[in-house]
């Protein structure tokens, strides 16, 4: 169970590190000037800089090998890591019969569940 469960953890954080890194590079090969132009580096971090804030634009930007949406693509790996894990919980209480913790870890699973539900409708 434990290694299942680390196993699950370590690889998606190796995951989103390595397609974060990927969106990084592909940005420096794109724009090499970020390396040696503040006011061009500055552009790609302001608050005005367009980066793709809805799962449909992540998608659409990873097919046409946007940087910013392979970098958003990462982060969004690391944020379903803690949810994959809970989710896997529940698999595992399943299998060991262990009623409590299956209804406890499937509660958090659906509170997960519901604040990403809430927050696609809100954003």
């Amino acid at each position: 169970m434990d290694i299942a469960i680390t196993t699950l953890l370590r690889t998606g954080v190796l995951l989103s590190v390595g397609i974060i890194a990927a969106g990084m590079v592909i940005t420096f090969v794109h724009h090499p000037d970020y390396f040696s132009s503040r006011p061009a580096l500055g552009a790609l971090t302001s608050p005005t800089a367009h980066f793709p804030n809805t799962l449909i634009g992540v998608i659409a930007g990873v097919r046409q090998g946007g940087a910013q949406a392979i970098i958003m693509a990462g982060l969004l790996v690391l944020i379903a890591t803690p949810v994959a894990r809970v989710a896997l919980s529940v698999v595992i209480f399943i299998i060991a019969r262990d009623r409590l913790y299956t209804a406890i870890t499937s509660a958090v699973l659906l509170i997960l569940l519901i604040s990403f539900a809430v927050g696609l409708v809100s954003g």
